[in-house]
């Protein structure tokens, strides 16, 4: 059929026009506004505005999950007073659908305004809060979203606060005072601290612009701090060859209660750390420690990232095997990083590997699931699982990446390294915008490697094999040495308390250890052993004078009963590994080495 041409473009202009009445008149529009009245209550009052809705009807959900932290969260248990009302302010009724989930009917309106309160009372890097000095705003925990809309442009404003600085990584609007976001995704994924005490620090890097914004009042030599954290961001800027954002955020809660919790973002990242004493080492090495592995995230999983969260569902699971690496070979930077840059030695950094390794072996769960399966099982740990049964995807991907990085290097040489492979994968995947398949790590590993990883990923990620370690270690010159643990007891019990002098509950009952066999329990509360009182302070002194074979009598609480058990001590856990550098090394062991930590 041929078709003239004031045809076609009456057909063209009748579509347009069929298509904006299905619209509402014109293109959707979703508007944020969060706001407080009484800080003091922990709660936000949130209000959606939909202009152009379309036909109806028009469902709103709260996030199930956040990218960060792969399991089911549950966030609607905050949420409270959910209502709805068209442009002119009369009532619009809905119903929920799920738990997550609000629907709303209509007809053909212009505007649809949803308000709802929400709690904010936790104080982490991954959740949101609210009192009388701060407001801080996870949007992926408390703003609802449009299912389907997701990739709609969005905007956020704040109208309370008055002498109160907002500190994001998004852009402001000057004419509107609103943030925009590209879509939903990048709105859920740039967090707000909005504070009259905050303070910010700034330095350049290359064509980039870095903040640090400190919500705490900082006894510390502040140019110190700002020039580690430059070191961080040049070491790994390097890595990649590239900076891919023009403006990055720092967020810092440091707080006077125990904490330590990163979440990492696309153009920012949010930390809170506690109790804060810059004086020592073990706190200001463990800031700039969190410092690197959530700034590292920038490339690996913010960028670099599995095609299962590529465009996250936030409704429900996104499995994946790969946690492991986007997790776990993180970690492996974070320290890696600090070496390279300076910051601590390169014995500093052994004793870090040396600590995960003898974690990692210690660890029962390492048998029962293969790094590739605790990924994806991640998201069935709602709940803590049964005792001695998981190992984390951070400290097993933490040592694969060691172990891959050394075996790459062996074999080319150290013509090629692990380095290389997130080169490879930043520049396939990240700067072609599509998400890593399931396959892509091992692909992308065997392609800058030259050769088959098929046995490593067969034993190590998908299966339980042991370690030789040393087999690995060998390549940079290093080795993997047991030796007595003279802080450990000979006799072995076999048990973890967590408490005080006053009273030591038993968290964990080893499997096949002494205590097991004489009939402890997760649960027993312990109070003596051979009638001396004995907690989670001092049970290790206890024990030290105890040989394997000899019998010693624990007196505990069960269930408000005092009970006496007899345990058969054993032995053979007193043991640690430690990692040095061999003094045979060969100068081709030692520039492979030389070359690893110095980041060639």
């Amino acid at each position: 059929m041929k078709l003239h041409l004031w045809k076609i473009l009456w057909l063209v202009g009748l579509l347009v026009v069929w298509n904006s009445a299905l619209i509402g008149g014109g293109e959707m529009q979703i508007a944020y506004q969060v706001a407080w009245a009484q800080p003091n209550s922990h709660y936000f009052e949130v209000t959606v505005t939909v202009t152009n809705p379309g036909a109806g009807p028009t469902a709103f959900r709260i996030p199930a999950w956040r990218p960060g932290r792969y399991r089911i969260e549950n966030y609607t248990r905050n949420v409270i007073q959910f209502a709805a009302a068209d442009g002119a302010g009369a009532t619009l009724n809905f119903r929920k659908l799920d738990k997550d989930t609000w629907e709303v009917p209509h007809g053909a309106i212009e505007r649809i305004v949803v308000t709802y309160r929400y709690y904010a009372n936790v104080l982490d890097a991954g959740s949101s809060y609210l009192d009388d000095r701060e407001a801080y705003l996870n949007p992926v925990t408390m703003l609802m979203y449009l299912p389907g809309r997701e990739h709609l442009p969005v905007s956020i404003r704040f109208p309370n606060p008055q002498g109160w600085r907002v500190v994001t990584a998004l852009d402001i609007d000057p004419v509107t005072g609103a943030y925009p976001a590209a879509d939903y995704h990048e709105l859920a994924d740039s967090p707000f601290l909005i504070s009259p005490d905050v303070e910010v620090l700034e330095f350049e890097y290359r064509h980039a612009r870095f903040e640090i914004a400190l919500q705490s009042k900082v006894d510390a030599d502040l140019q110190k701090l700002i020039g580690d954290i430059r070191e961080i961001v040049r070491v790994q800027s390097e890595l990649f060859g590239d900076i891919p954002f023009k403006r990055y955020v720092f967020l810092y809660h440091l707080v006077p209660f125990r904490i330590s919790h990163g979440v990492e973002h696309k153009n920012s990242t949010s930390i809170v750390r506690g109790p804060v004493d810059f004086s020592s080492p073990e706190f200001y090495f463990g800031l700039l420690g969190f410092t690197s592995h959530e700034f590292f995230h920038v490339w690996n999983v913010e960028r670099i990232r599995p095609a299962a969260i590529y465009y996250p569902d936030y409704s429900r699971e996104n499995y994946t095997t790969g946690m492991w690496f986007y997790e776990g070979v993180t970690s492996y930077y974070d320290m890696l990083t600090l070496c390279r840059a300076g910051l601590i030695s390169r014995y500093a950094f052994y004793n870090d590997l040396q600590r995960v390794i003898n974690g990692f072996e210690k660890s029962p769960g390492r048998k029962l699931n293969s790094p590739a399966m605790t990924s994806w099982d991640s998201w069935g740990r709602e709940q803590d699982p049964p005792p001695n049964t998981a190992v984390s995807f951070y400290r097993s991907g933490q040592l694969l990446g060691l172990l891959l990085d050394l075996e790459i290097r062996g074999r080319t040489a150290n013509a090629q390294s692990l380095d290389a492979v997130m080169r490879y994968l930043y520049r396939n995947y990240a700067q072609k915008d599509i998400g890593v398949p399931e396959d892509g790590i091992q692909q992308a590993i065997e392609a800058v490697a030259g050769s088959s990883f098929e046995a490593f990923f067969r034993d190590f990620v998908y299966g339980t094999e042991d370690i030789d370690y040393n087999a690995f270690l060998q390549h940079a010159g290093l080795e993997l040495v047991e030796d007595v643990d003279s802080g450990t007891p000979a006799a072995y019990l076999g048990i973890r308390l967590s408490g005080d002098s006053r009273e030591s509950l038993i968290t964990n009952v080893f499997p096949a250890s002494p205590a097991l066999e004489a009939g402890l329990a997760v649960g027993d509360v312990l109070l003596a052993l051979d009638g001396q009182r004995a907690h989670a302070d001092n049970l290790d002194r206890l024990l030290q004078p105890y040989h394997p074979g000899d019998k010693i009598t624990l007196t505990v609480f069960r269930r408000e009963e005092l009970r006496r058990f007899e345990v058969l001590l054993g032995g053979g856990k007193n043991t640690v590994l430690n990692l040095w550098e061999s003094p045979e090394a060969s100068d081709a062991q030692i520039r492979l080495r030389d070359g690893w930590l110095g980041g060639e």
